[in-house]
């Protein structure tokens, strides 16, 4: 390990019983020739138990999305929030987070040989779908630039977070009423993404994530997600619709997407 990463622990967020997939994982790292830790995700498969119940907020989530989160995705974010505490409890400077079904790249590796996660205090390294800066971005490593969010992208399969970045979400996220993909704006620390994605993620149909296997969209049928926004010509006298205006025409999107099978 070089010494530009040699305080940033690669922590890998896995159920105790995903052996399999705690072995695949371990071994992409150990081909090149990196370590991890293991850190032991909430289990919401079969519902909380009592002890989270302080945790989280589920009538704060139902403020949030307008309809309740699943024990699974409360899980899910509870699982990162203890890597978060981790960094902070530990005093890292960061952390690499990655979970079990991660997929990584050549590029992932000398990403990380070269510290290139030093560059900012959040930096994803996959996505399904994000908005982007328009610009060039910056160089990171081979073909790989690193761009400004322009909004939140989901997906934590893989990312880095800085000791700052740590504290912004794990204060965001007290108590958890949010997805872990993710309880704040990111653009608020200068959110950084990979593209290409230096961490990929199976297809749906290749395989299902365990930490948030109850991720059921539990939206009643026909559910207005518009519900929240201003309509008709009153989008044009309000400070957020602007803003969204101009974000949108400042930025562009970009649609990673998955692996393809056999890839």
């Amino acid at each position: 390990m070089s010494a530009a990463a040699a305080d940033w622990p690669i922590l890998v967020i896995s159920l105790r019983t995903e052996t399999d997939r705690r072995a695949a994982v371990a071994s992409q790292l150990s081909a090149i020739g990196l370590t991890c830790q293991f850190i032991e995700a909430v289990d919401g498969r079969k519902g909380l138990g009592p002890e989270w119940d302080r945790a989280i907020d589920r009538k704060g989530a139902i403020e949030r999305y307008g309809y309740p989160m699943s024990d699974g995705e409360f899980a899910c974010s509870l699982s990162h929030q203890l890597v978060y505490a981790l960094v902070l409890d530990q005093g890292l400077p960061g952390a690499i987070v990655l979970e079990d079904d991660a997929i990584l790249t050549p590029d992932f590796a000398a990403f990380y040989e070269q510290g290139q996660f030093r560059k900012a205090d959040f930096i994803q390294f996959f996505c399904f779908s994000a908005r982007i800066w328009r610009g060039p971005g910056s160089q990171s490593v081979g073909r790989v630039r690193l761009h400004r969010l322009s909004e939140n992208a989901f997906a934590a399969v893989g990312y880095s977070i800085s000791a700052r970045g740590a504290a912004f979400l794990r204060k965001a996220g007290q108590p958890v009423c949010a997805r872990a993909d993710w309880p704040a704006d990111l653009t608020r620390i200068n959110g950084l993404l990979t593209v290409p994605s230096i961490v990929l993620h199976p297809p749906p149909v290749a395989a299902q994530s365990t930490l948030a296997a109850s991720r059921d969209n539990l939206a009643p049928e026909g559910f207005d997600y518009s519900a929240g926004y201003v309509k008709g010509w009153r989008r044009l006298i309000t400070p957020k619709s602007w803003a969204s205006f101009l974000r949108k025409r400042l930025s562009r999107e970009i649609t990673p997407g998955f692996p393809q099978l056999g890839e």
